[in-house]
């Protein structure tokens, strides 16, 4: 068996999901100005979230199995390390009911909602046969990953939970989401059973094309809201919101550059860099708000003394 290279290993152990989860989960704190919160919310996120991708790729890659044909690096290593994994998995999951425990009663409630898509995810993914793209499937992942990471934050707010479903916050971050894994699952679903090193064939090549062509009129759709959003935002106090939708705007044209330049690289690497994208944003935000003040550089929270009077949301 070749040997895996090293930028491999985070999506190969589920890691790459869960610091996507906590860069994002740190941003909406600058955006919404929440500073407290129990020290274990971030550890209960990052290990659901892991949790969750590892569980829905053991079930990807035993509905792989029944169709044959060349697996992706992240099927092969699930395979290979099933048993493990299915331990590793079942800790965790024991973890994360331990930090959920300990979490506040309000937060339970304010964010048992994310369950809807999180289980009708797993419904449609052990429905479908897992060869093909589906939207709805990544609609649902896309939803359930954005709110789930917004919605510890905003519990802080003190704001009921039809706030944060119509935060334009979040509805522009699961757009970018949705995309993202609509993106995965195009790359990887039209190389699995082929051999990358030969050349498409005319259907493929157009089969490309139309993909490439609706990924691409998507991501300008998500760009051109972010902008408006963000020029309505510079009304606001403070430049927080406008930083969020300059970044997301970073996040869409990182994947828009892998849609465009998709065949110089291999599907496994795609994944990879499609994770990079997502995470690409985070340098831009932080150093926008320290330009602006709001952090100082060195620090990670912003240093305002009367958040609940300035919050621009």
């Amino acid at each position: 068996m070749a040997r895996r290279p090293l930028w491999l290993w985070p999506n190969l152990l589920s890691l790459d999901a869960p610091i996507v989860a906590l860069v994002w989960f740190w941003m909406y704190k600058q955006v919404w100005l929440v500073k407290y919160h129990q020290p274990t919310l971030p550890w209960f996120l990052a290990l659901a979230v892991w949790c969750i991708y590892v569980g829905d790729r053991l079930m990807d890659e035993r509905l792989a199995g029944r169709d044959g044909g060349r697996p992706t690096a992240r099927h092969g290593f699930h395979r290979q390390h099933r048993g493990s994994l299915k331990l590793a998995l079942a800790m965790g999951i024991f973890g994360a009911l331990f930090l959920l425990a300990i979490q506040s009663r309000g937060l339970h409630i304010h964010g048992l909602p994310i369950l809807l898509p999180v289980l009708a995810y797993f419904v449609v993914s052990f429905s479908d046969g897992g060869r093909n793209v589906s939207f709805f499937k990544n609609i649902l992942a896309g939803v359930a990953f954005a709110y789930g990471v917004a919605v510890g934050v905003h519990f802080r707010r003190e704001r009921p939970f039809w706030d944060l479903a119509l935060s334009p916050e979040v509805v522009v971050f699961a757009g970018l989401c949705i995309i993202n894994m609509i993106a995965i699952d195009h790359w990887e679903s039209s190389s699995r059973g082929k051999n990358e090193k030969e050349e498409p064939g005319e259907q493929e090549r157009e089969h490309r094309e139309v993909y490439r062509a609706l990924l691409l009129g998507l991501l300008l759709v998500l760009i051109v809201a972010s902008y408006l959003l963000a020029v309505r935002a510079e009304d606001y106090t403070l430049q927080t919101h406008k930083a969020f939708y300059l970044s997301i705007i970073v996040g869409a044209g990182g994947l828009g550059f892998l849609v465009l330049l998709r065949d110089l690289f291999s599907s496994d690497l795609l994944r990879v860099l499609a994770d990079v994208a997502m995470v690409l944003p985070l340098p831009f935000f932080y150093f926008y708000l320290v330009d602006y003040e709001i952090i100082e550089f060195g620090h990670f929270s912003w240093n305002l003394t009367a958040p609940g009077q300035l919050d621009g949301g």
